[in-house]
Formats: C-alpha cells, structure tokens, sequence
C-alpha cells in the first residue's frame, strides 16, 4: 500500500495543529499585583499584594489564548497592606487573618466573550467560599499569557464586618473591588 503525498501532508499537518493547541500549564511569571479597592466615610483606600502562587491549564492558538480549563491562585492574607500600619491592623482582624492564613481562588467556568473572558470560581475569603466572576482581559507575547481581571463583591457576603476605626467614627464601606495583573508562563 502506497501513501499518497497529500495524504501523508494531511496528516503532518493535522499533527502539527493538534500541537499547536495543545493545552500547557502554566505559573504565575515575576511578581503579580493583587489589590483591593473601597471606600470609607474618610477616603477610597487601596491594599495591595504582590506576593501569590498560581497555576493555569491554557489552551493558545493563533497567538490568542482559547481555552482555559483550570486554573488556581493563592496569597497569604497578611501579605495586603496599604501603607498604613493601623489600616493593615483592622483589615487582617477583620479577615480573621490569624485563623484563615491565605486567600484563594479556584476556577470552575473560563467563558470567551469578544475579547475578553468571565472568569468564574470560588472565592475563599476569610474562611467563606463564594462564587465569583472575574471579568478579565488575556493577552499573548511569546509563549507568556498576561492576565488583567477585576470583580466586586460585598464584604458582608463573605461574613467579614466592615472596619472601623477611631471609635466608628471612620467606617469602611461593604463594597469593594479585588484587581488582579499577572503574567503567566508555561512550565517547562
């Protein structure tokens, strides 16, 4: 039985696609940044982190990201700050930081829409987990996939109560908003 050259190209060429979309994992590359964002009766306030560990299973093809299957995120709690010593204080009491050490995230839906993604998982959050979505933008250089996301949610849904400081006379408002950057690389 002889095979026919296109026959044969066929097949290499189906070969070579399935590798190019091939699913990779990947792990968080360099120092993300991790903020959260409200407001209080005194002033809109930021905490960030740059310190998390994370993993993803990415499908890219055609230099744009096409699927993405798993993925988890975690950071130390106590790793947030604002700059402000008594502000980071009330936060991590407020996080029950000495009993929840971490913060984690675990994917359950990644959908494509247009250009961007919702990115939906669970959110363990000073010992709660609640279902969120993250909207997110994912762009590809090289073999690198860099992730923009941001969601908002209620504190009190996660059981925390909005701090207070100077005696309730300054009080943190229930809503607020975690942005996450982040470049990931696959594992070799």
């Amino acid at each position: 039985m002889k095979f026919q050259p296109i026959l044969l190209l066929s097949i290499v060429l189906g070969l070579i696609s399935l590798q190019l979309r091939a699913q990779n994992e990947y792990k968080i590359d360099g120092k993300p940044t991790l903020k959260v964002s409200g407001t209080s009766t005194l002033h809109d306030w930021d905490m960030i982190s740059d310190q998390a560990n994370g993993s993803a299973k990415i499908t890219v093809s055609g230099g744009s990201v096409q699927a993405i299957t798993a993925a988890t995120l975690s950071m130390p709690a106590e790793s947030i700050k604002s700059g402000k010593r008594p502000m980071d204080t009330n936060a991590y009491k407020a996080l029950g930081t000495d009993k929840h050490k971490e913060i984690k995230f675990q994917l359950t839906e990644a959908k494509k829409q247009g250009d961007s993604w919702l990115i939906m998982g669970t959110l363990d959050l000073a010992g709660m987990k609640k279902p969120v979505t993250f909207e997110s933008t994912l762009k590809t250089s090289g073999s690198k996939v860099t992730i923009h996301s941001s969601t908002s949610f209620k504190l009190t849904a996660f059981g925390i109560e909005p701090p207070t400081a100077l005696l309730g006379s300054v009080k943190t408002g229930d809503d607020v908003t975690l942005t996450i950057e982040m470049t990931l690389a696959p594992i070799n």
